[in-house]
């Protein structure tokens, strides 16, 4: 009974830890700029009571179906902020957030890693799964929704209960109506059915999965043109968007260093383990290559390896540490150093526990920040004191929080929702125009824009200001407007 009490006593301080550690990661009030297109669409659809099928934001020419892959996020979204405020929304992502962790402790658990494994497996990846919780936004659901079938699929494999599989349908189905990132769980259904075949194990339940949740995505508002979309999506390039730049050249440009850096420690760490095991699991291999493969491309999915190593590397750890254990001569050699190890680890793990916990208490998790540094707050106010009306031009990032803020006296040129929306030629002009290319007069002469709304520090302001077509009407740290004369 004392083992059994202080094995639950360990366990319940591992956990606890853990909590701690993840409430200072989710405790972030930065708000997302796409955050604000999320509600603007829950706005038309809860008060004005259509599902907009055309874009109804922009005045630049559109494509004939606006595709919102996250329509149901923005669904949710608003009744919550409605009625909750921004404090509903942020705990709405804590509890998400936190479920998340919690289901990849027990997906850890259930492979048999030791607890003090997965907290330490956790603490790795939660550095660079920070990067997809700073803000509220759809991504929020994808990760979860990774995790949880990561959990079922292994269930399945494990205690060789195929019925479980019948939970990805249903989840399928929600995920892929609350953000595109669905793929990713078809994707994974597919990893372990070809997995389990190569390994000689049961796969056709796997297979019989990967049909049926393929088939269920097609029941969303747009049928078979979201496939359509998300295939385009897949492929499309975005060199002006910092967080679908490949790691290296975002971290050539200065972006996101911190996180890539977080991420190549971990990626070294789970290589290095992988290569030391003598019999390999090859589904998770798989999916730990093609998630690490998936961050290296793009920054922003740097968080499913993230996910899926504090899912898998807890296990191997667990296995490294039990051969240190049961290896003869490891046991002479490091045996002095084996309890000062534990301690170390402990206390550095409590340390940073402690540390993470600290900052969300100190901090304000439950306000949305909107503050100069990243909205124009300043030129918004502007705009509504004196009542300006018409089609503003905005700085990329802004776009959407002028859909929520100025929407219907105001409509945008161009904004977040630019692959869903706007056609791929007005895409080009507009970010020719924002940098400041050669071409950059060429989009204010073509479209009738009558407000430009820009970084006050940018080339293209310094251009505007000495252009005679456009009169500055503010300017400050945080943005500069200009009305066409």
């Amino acid at each position: 009974m004392k083992q059994k009490y202080s094995c639950k006593t360990y366990s319940f301080a591992i956990c606890m830890g853990i909590i701690a550690w993840f409430l200072g990661i989710f405790s972030s009030s930065a708000a997302d700029p796409d955050l604000w297109g999320y509600l603007a669409f829950g706005r038309l659809f809860w008060e004005q009571g259509f599902f907009p099928y055309q874009d109804v934001f922009s005045y630049t020419p559109t494509k004939a179906v606006w595709i919102y892959h996250e329509w149901l996020t923005g669904v949710i979204f608003f009744p919550v902020y409605q009625n909750f405020g921004a404090g509903g929304l942020q705990a709405l992502k804590l509890v998400i957030g936190m479920s998340t962790v919690g289901i990849a402790y027990a997906a850890a658990v259930q492979r048999q890693a030791k607890p003090i494994f997965v907290f330490l497996s956790l603490i790795l990846a939660g550095n660079v799964v920070r990067f997809g919780y700073s803000p509220v936004r759809a991504q929020i659901f994808t990760y979860f929704f990774f995790v949880l079938c990561l959990f079922i699929l292994d269930y399945a494999k494990l205690r060789n209960n195929y019925k479980v599989l019948w939970w990805i349908v249903p989840i399928e189905l929600l995920w892929c109506n609350l953000h595109g990132g669905f793929v990713a769980g078809v994707g994974i259904i597919g990893v372990y059915a070809v997995g389990e075949a190569l390994a000689g194990r049961k796969f056709l339940p796997y297979a019989v999965a990967l049909v049926i949740a393929s088939l269920i995505t097609f029941f969303n508002p747009y049928g078979f043109d979201y496939w359509q979309y998300i295939f385009q999506a897949l492929l499309m390039p975005r060199p002006e968007i910092a967080e679908w730049k490949n790691l290296f050249a975002a971290i050539l440009s200065g972006e996101y260093r911190g996180y890539a850096g977080l991420f190549i420690i971990l990626f070294f760490v789970t290589i290095l383990l992988i290569f030391w095991q003598n019999k390999r699991d090859l589904t998770a291999v798989m999916i730990l290559t093609l998630t690490a493969i998936m961050g290296f491309l793009h920054v922003r999915h740097m968080v499913f390896f993230a996910l899926a190593a504090g899912v898998f590397l807890p296990v191997m750890l667990t296995q490294f540490w039990e051969f240190l254990g049961s290896n003869p001569e490891m046991i002479k050699r490091y045996s002095r150093f084996r309890m000062t190890g534990i301690a170390m680890l402990v206390l550095s793990l409590s340390s940073a526990a402690g540390a993470s916990f600290y900052q969300f208490l100190s901090g304000e998790p439950f306000k949305l920040e909107t503050s100069a540094a990243n909205y124009p707050v300043g030129a918004i106010e502007v705009i509504q004191k004196n009542h300006l009306k018409g089609n503003i031009l905005p700085r990329f990032e802004w776009g959407e929080y002028l859909l929520w803020t100025l929407y219907p006296d105001c409509r945008v040129g161009m904004d977040g929702r630019y692959e869903t929306v706007y056609r791929d030629e007005v895409c080009r002009e507009y970010f020719d125009f924002l940098f400041a290319r050669n071409a950059w007069k060429d989009f204010l002469k073509k479209y009738p824009h009558d407000m430009v709304l820009v970084r006050s520090d940018s080339e293209i302001s310094g251009l505007l200001f000495h252009d005679s077509d456009w009169r500055l009407v503010y300017i400050g740290k945080d943005s500069a407007l200009f009305l066409r004369r």
